[in-house]
This record gives C-alpha cells, structure tokens and sequence, in this order.
C-alpha cells in the first residue's frame, strides 16, 4: 500500500497536475475589415508586456494606437484591453493574461490563460513567446488545440 501512494505521489509531483491547457477561455475575433487597434495601455502590467503587442500588431498588419484612457478612444475603434499577473515560485513568472477586443460597447473576442494550467515547472515559459502564442489564437491565426501545445512548449 506504501508504494502505491509513494508512486502516486511522484507521478502527480512529475506531472505537477497539468491539465496542459493554458487557454482557460477563449472567443476568436473574427473582423475582416479591422485593420488598425487602439491598446488601451495597463499601467498595472509590467510595462515589458506593452512592446510586445505594438510588435504583434505591426507584424501582422495591423496599425496600432495607444491610448491611457478610454477618452482618447472613437467611437468606431477597435480597442484592445490587456492585463497579466506575474507571481513568484523559485523565479518570477507570467501567471495569468486576460485580454479583449471591443467596438461600440460589444466584445469581439477575448483570451484568458492560466499558466499554473501547464503545473510544476512548465508555467516557467517565456511571457513574450507566450503573448504572441495569445494573440495568434485570439485572431484565428491558429487553433485553440496548436496555441495549447504551442504554450505548453514556450
């Protein structure tokens, strides 16, 4: 009975729970006209984060603004909201993301990631791999399934 447990124990310890979906909830903006978005900057989010989305944006096409406050935002933007936690456990880590993109007071997509979801120390991935993994996804670049995976590796 002992070594059962004790095996038990080390298998849950190796795999650290993981689920390996990082994704906890997702809905893909699908706007085929949207060419530009304003990032409404988190000044709660490690100011590392903000680089990185001007990035994706301008590497995939798009032009993007951003604004510290809603006042500087038309009412036909198209406006990205972000916020992501850091924690700590041996060494400081991206733990969640929670981003959204809206036009005219409706959602038009959204992503929230988890990375304790990856257990142990696979939620030690890279945070700018794991952004760009994000906003693939929330933009129908790849599927929910590769980001999980591509997660996962980051």
């Amino acid at each position: 009975m002992k070594k059962i447990m004790m095996l038990a124990f080390l298998v849950t310890i190796a795999t650290g729970c993981a689920s390996n979906k990082g994704i906890t909830g997702i809905s893909q903006v699908k706007e085929p006209g949207m060419t530009g978005v304003v990032i409404l900057q988190d000044k709660s989010t490690r100011e590392s984060v903000l680089p990185v989305l001007e990035k994706w944006f301008y590497d995939n096409g798009y032009h993007s603004t951003v604004v510290s406050s809603l006042s500087e935002v038309g009412p036909d933007d198209y406006i990205l909201s972000y916020r992501a936690w850091w924690s700590w456990d041996l060494a400081t880590y991206m733990r969640k993301v929670e981003m959204n993109v809206k036009s005219k007071g409706q959602t038009l997509g959204n992503i929230n990631f988890d990375a304790l979801q990856y257990g142990g120390f696979g939620k030690f991935g890279d945070a700018e791999q794991r952004l760009n993994i994000l906003l693939d996804a929330m933009f129908g670049k790849i599927t929910v399934e590769e980001a999980n995976k591509r997660l996962g590796d980051a």
